[in-house]
């Protein structure tokens, strides 16, 4: 019986090479079953043992799983001849799996996935408390640089107020060291030409230019553009947009 098998193998093999579509006749499929009751009746003698120590499931398994890997042997020796490029295909991918030396098992790479995604939360849930602590963090510095300057109003956005006040609180420590202004101030609106800490302060929309500031920034925001505007297109953008234009040109400059 050992040696029917190969031989039944052999006249497959032969046939194919002789007939062109020999894998879809009805004698191929005859010798297919005739090679699958082959292989099932060399099984029988190996699996008895097992049955007398455990009846039952034991024998079953080892029967379907060499079952099935000789059915997937058979699958692939037929896809040989039908389509060799899907076989050559498959035939790469096979030895690409066991020249890993490891095959993973479904189970355990679902294991694997769900402590990987675990970890991910785990991680994600760090990063939010992070976040959260650094939000508690900025808003407590900005509320203490609305009391250090309140003469700038808050505006839309936060941050760009918060770095008008900075910047505004260090001009004004600057002059407080060299001596040249006595007397410590936001900019005043009556200022008819503009500080950078009132233009920074503008383009963050923390204060309103006055008349005159406004007539001396579309000025200059007209030079600085090359003419690119007209008057009353500037003043139609507003103050901010105004000052934006000329504090980014002095910065290109």
């Amino acid at each position: 019986m050992k040696d029917l098998r190969p031989l039944l193998i052999d006249c497959r093999i032969e046939l194919r090479k002789l007939a062109r579509d020999f894998q879809k006749t009805e004698l191929c499929e005859r010798l297919d079953l005739a090679i699958q009751q082959v292989a099932n009746a060399n099984l029988g003698p190996a699996a008895a043992p097992v049955n007398e120590a455990a009846p039952g499931t034991p024998s079953e398994k080892t029967q379907t799983v060499s079952q099935v890997a000789l059915a997937w042997q058979t699958a692939a020796r037929d896809l040989k001849f039908s389509d060799p490029a899907i076989h050559a295909r498959l035939s790469e991918k096979v030895m690409r799996l066991l020249g890993a030396k490891s095959l993973a098992d479904p189970a355990t790479e679902i294991l694997q996935l769900e402590g990987m995604l675990k970890a991910a939360e785990q991680r994600m849930h760090q990063l939010e408390k992070a976040q959260q602590a650094l939000e508690v963090e900025r808003d407590a510095l900005l509320g203490a640089l609305a009391s250090a300057v309140p003469s700038l109003r808050d505006a839309g956005d936060r941050l760009a107020v918060g770095l008008a006040r900075v910047a505004w609180l260090k001009a004004e420590a600057d002059k407080a060291a060299s001596g040249t202004s006595p007397v410590k101030r936001a900019p005043e609106p009556q200022d008819t030409v503009p500080t950078p800490e009132l233009l920074a302060a503008a383009a963050a929309g923390a204060v309103s230019l006055s008349k005159e500031q406004r007539e001396w920034c579309v000025g200059e925001a007209m030079v600085v553009t090359g003419f690119q505007y007209t008057p009353v297109e500037l003043i139609e953008k507003g103050d901010a947009a105004i000052a934006r234009l000329i504090l980014d040109a002095r910065k290109s400059a």
